[in-house]
């Protein structure tokens, strides 16, 4: 029995049984994009601040290794809680709340001690007692009186101010917005001066998260301190952002 096909349907049959080559990079169409990369930083004020301080009370010095007296460790620790308690009846007094003062534990160490140059000396060593006081400050005016405050009402040592804003969203925010507008200015400056158009954003990406880091002042000790030398400087903020725009089709005139 013969089978005769006409020349449509075999070419159809051969047509189907060709293997599908896969279309090369060379036959794709071209990607036509333009990639920008920006950041940008803003200086911001600071609205609020805490300050660290800390009170210190201590053993007289024994020989090391050598038996220390509890008696003596036992009134170190009520006179440091004595003098919390007058600290934090001040600054109440001054219109600090539970709610902006945090006191923390007891820390209670041994410290070493070399008496005089003598390197053959033996070494003595003493308890020390120590107490925290974080105060957090919404009024920067109130500062340098609080400041004040703490000394007058003798704090061993101001370990420092740290400067932060209120609004930390917001001050990230506006850094985030100015790095993507000027991605944008520079890629339309550089779709004009080639001819091009920009067509579609296709991919965002921080490089630079926009993190607002509260600045730190310097430690001081109640002879160092001068309310009047702690004033605010500027917080910086920096973002970074990359950003693929699409290029149309059709190039426009250069009217520059």
């Amino acid at each position: 029995m013969s089978v005769s096909l006409r020349l449509p349907t075999l070419l159809a049959l051969l047509a189907m049984s060709l293997p599908v080559l896969p279309v090369t990079a060379a036959e794709a169409p071209a990607s036509r994009q333009i990639e920008v990369q920006a950041s940008a930083s803003i200086d911001v004020l600071p609205d609020r601040a805490t300050l660290n301080a800390v009170l210190v009370e201590a053993t007289p010095l024994v020989e090391m290794g050598g038996q220390h007296d509890n008696d003596a460790t036992t009134s170190a620790r009520e006179k440091l809680e004595k003098r919390s308690t007058a600290l934090i009846k001040a600054l109440r007094k001054m219109g600090i709340d539970n709610d902006h003062l945090h006191a923390g534990n007891l820390s209670v160490y041994n410290e070493q001690q070399l008496q005089g140059d003598d390197q053959a000396a033996p070494l003595k060593e003493r308890v020390v007692i120590e107490r925290k006081l974080d105060i957090d400050v919404n009024d920067l005016t109130a500062l340098p009186g609080i400041i004040d405050a703490l000394f007058t009402n003798g704090i061993d040592r101001l370990e420092g101010i740290r400067y932060d804003v209120s609004d930390r969203e917001g001050v990230e925010d506006k850094a985030l917005k100015q790095a993507l507008a000027r991605a944008h200015q520079k890629a339309e400056l550089m779709a004009n001066a080639l001819s091009v158009t920009l067509g579609d954003v296709e991919r965002i990406q921080e490089t630079r998260s926009p993190v607002l880091r509260p600045m730190m002042m310097a430690t001081a000790r109640t002879e160092q301190a001068d309310s009047a030398t702690y004033t605010p400087g500027t917080i910086i903020v920096d973002a970074g952002v990359l950003v693929n725009w699409s290029l149309d089709a059709s190039p426009t005139k250069n009217t520059n």
